[in-house]
């Protein structure tokens, strides 16, 4: 209230106006107080102090009573104090009670009453309203305009013409309850035109007439009316508590409903978001495994692949080693033909040389020169053959290094192996544990089961492809040390043909010059045919020629027969390292079938996991049946109780018009 204090005296200032002291002090304990009336009664105000005032109460201020009665206003100062009350929202009752208000301040309370709409009381006794008929007119008006006016006491020399305007107001007002009349001058004019509007107004409920001149049976016929009319009102308002109580308790109980409906209805929302993210954690574990489970077919048909190359691979080998042996046996053929053929040659040149001993003394010169060549050519040969069995020597160390290299690897690839069948032996143990661990688990950590299962099957899934692509890399590396070895072996079987054949040719250009030779001899032994006693003593010469010549021959056959042996043994040696490959080839099957064996293990794994999933996704979908079994019934329920409640409330319905039917019927028989 400390805010009426200070805009009263800053108004005051602003307007130059002199307060009150008298008002001062009564704002003064009013701003020191709780209090919501503003109690001016007995103090006599001006006009200034009547504008102040009015700009003052028109700004909403916490005051919901004005009381100036007796205050000896001017018309004045009461328009001022009206216009700035029109304006206010918040006071309720309003006293001008003695301050003999005339024509100007009659019209103000009409406008005033037009415009509020709040105010609930006014009190206007021991004024003179009544006396101007055109403002009265004007107060009926704003009457009749106004909605919240509940008490109006009017002691205004208040004739039977205003009587007539109150009735007429009175027919179009619906919110007065109690209207004070009394010491006016009303008459039986008057009294009849009250009595006709309280037949049609069915809100006042007490009306005081008394000390107007009216006759007895019009004053009974008014407390009559305004009793029947408190009975309207009283049935009105039971009937109206009673219908907002049921209100009340239908909308309580369709706003309970509608909760529980909403509560069930997030409830099942909510079971369904949960089961359908089980259901896609589940599809997404499935796919997972039935990837993993792709991905390892996949593996086990490259290796499938990969052996079927390697068994195509052996069997190549073997017929390249069966096509070796049937050129070995065609040379080591053809040899013979040839040593052959020389040994009838020879056989032949010695029945020649016994016939020709004499023809070929003069030849003798000749024939040494001849044998000097050839012993220059067999130099040579020697010398070849020294540089191919160094070179064949160095292939032997070659083929042994890369032996050794061979072994460390298969050795290095053992290690590796066991040292992955120990880590997966010890992950297959975590993995019982922790798999004995979730069945304890699965019912109570179903979420945490799932983030675990799917961080170990991601680890797993690594691990899988870290041995998937180790293997890989070993396969890799097996087949390329193979395809080394192979073109390895390859380069000196051709080395070697190319060796061979260039000393068959080499063979045959001697033999072929030895025949020219002969076949020169021959022409010069029928050349010599006359010279045959000057051969006759490079008998003996000649004879140790051909013992050289002979040795010379025995040793190129021996030189021959070495060269096969050693052939033969090389040819051995590869079948043993063939043999030996297809022993590791083995080794390495058994290991393959080994690691089918851990593979088909893991496919049974995952079936068991798949199945268990399964069953698991039944109980899950056995439970949402049994959840949308229990929003059918509770749907039905929920009908069922919104049937009862139409039932009710048509009921109620029907028993209020049966009730309303009954009051009015009574009302209607007291009527007659």
């Amino acid at each position: 209230m400390d805010e009426t204090f200070t805009l009263f005296v800053r108004l005051c200032k602003e307007h130059g106006i002199i307060a009150q002291e008298s008002i001062i002090n009564r704002l003064r304990e009013l701003s020191h107080g709780s209090e919501t009336v503003l109690d001016l009664s007995n103090h006599t105000l001006t006009i200034e102090t009547c504008a102040v005032l009015g700009k003052v109460i028109a700004h909403d201020l916490a005051v919901t009573s004005v009381l100036l009665s007796d205050c000896m206003l001017d018309e004045e100062g009461a328009k001022l104090l009206l216009a700035g009350l029109a304006e206010n929202t918040v006071v309720r009752v309003l006293d001008l009670r003695g301050n003999n208000l005339r024509q100007v301040a009659t019209v103000a309370i009409g406008n005033f009453l037009k415009k509020n709409q709040t105010l609930e009381a006014l009190f206007l006794e021991w004024n003179s309203i009544g006396i101007w008929e055109s403002s009265f007119l004007v107060f009926c008006e704003g009457l009749s305009f106004n909605s919240s006016l509940q008490h109006l006491d009017l002691n205004n020399k208040i004739d039977h013409t205003g009587a007539k305007e109150l009735a007429i107001m009175l027919r179009n007002n619906n919110t007065l309850h109690t209207l004070d009349l009394r010491w006016n001058n009303l008459g039986l004019v008057g009294g009849r035109a009250l009595v006709d509007a309280l037949r049609q107004n069915t809100s006042i409920v007490k009306i005081d007439a008394s000390g107007n001149n009216i006759p007895r049976d019009v004053m009974t016929s008014l407390e009559n009316e305004a009793i029947h009319n408190e009975d309207k009102v009283r049935l009105s308002t039971n009937t109206y508590v009673k219908t907002k109580t049921l209100s009340k308790e239908i909308d309580f109980l369709k706003s309970e409903n509608k909760q529980q409906l909403v509560q069930f209805l997030n409830e099942m929302e909510l079971k369904n978001s949960q089961m359908n993210v089980c259901n896609d954690s589940n599809k997404k574990t499935i796919n997972h495994l039935q990837e993993t489970l792709d991905e390892r077919k996949s593996a086990l048909n490259a290796l499938r692949a990969k052996l079927d190359l390697s068994e195509t691979s052996l069997q190549l080998s073997d017929e390249k080693l069966k096509d070796q042996t049937l050129l070995l046996e065609i040379s080591r053929k053809e040899n013979v033909e040839i040593s052959t053929k020389f040994e009838n040659q020879i056989k032949q040149e010695r029945e020649q040389r016994s016939q020709l001993e004499n023809k070929l003394h003069y030849e003798l010169e000749d024939t040494q020169d001849k044998m000097n060549e050839y012993r220059t050519k067999l130099i040579e040969v020697e010398r070849k053959y020294t540089m191919q069995s160094d070179q064949v020597t160095s292939l032997k160390q070659q083929v042994a290094e890369l032996k050794s290299e061979h072994s460390v690897v298969l050795l290095d690839y053992d290690t590796r192996m066991e040292k992955e069948r120990k880590a997966w032996n010890e992950e297959m143990k975590s993995l019982k544990s922790t798999h004995a661990s979730e069945v304890v688990e699965l019912r109570s950590r179903m979420e945490e089961i799932r983030k675990s299962e799917e961080a170990r099957n991601s680890n797993m899934r690594m691990r899988q492809d870290a041995l998937a692509n180790e293997l890989s890399e070993l396969n890799a590396k097996l087949v390329q040390e193979r395809s080394n070895h192979d073109d390895e072996l390859r380069l000196q079987r051709a080395r070697l043909k190319e060796e061979e054949q260039a000393q068959a040719s080499q063979l045959q250009e001697k033999i072929r010059s030895l025949m020219s030779e002969n076949s020169e001899n021959l022409k010069q032994i029928s050349l010599s045919s006359s010279k045959l006693e000057e051969a006759h003593a490079t008998k003996v010469a000649t004879d140790i020629e051909l013992d050289g010549v002979r040795r010379i021959l025995n040793t190129v056959q021996r030189q021959l027969s070495n060269k096969d042996a050693d052939t033969e043994e090389k040819i051995n040696h590869g079948r043993q390292e063939l043999n030996k490959r297809i022993e590791q080839l083995m080794h390495d099957s058994t290991q393959c079938s080994v690691l089918r064996e851990k593979v088909t293990c893991l496919e049974k794994r995952l079936a068991d996991q798949a199945a268990s999933n399964k069953d698991s996704l039944q109980e899950k979908e056995k439970i949402i049946d049994h959840l949308k079994e229990q929003l059918r019934m509770t749907k039905s329920e929920m009908e069922r109780v919104k049937e009862d409640e139409l039932l009710r409330a048509t009921s109620l319905q029907n028993a209020i018009l049966s009730y309303v039917q009954g009051v009015k019927k009574s009302s209607s028989t007291t009527n007659l």
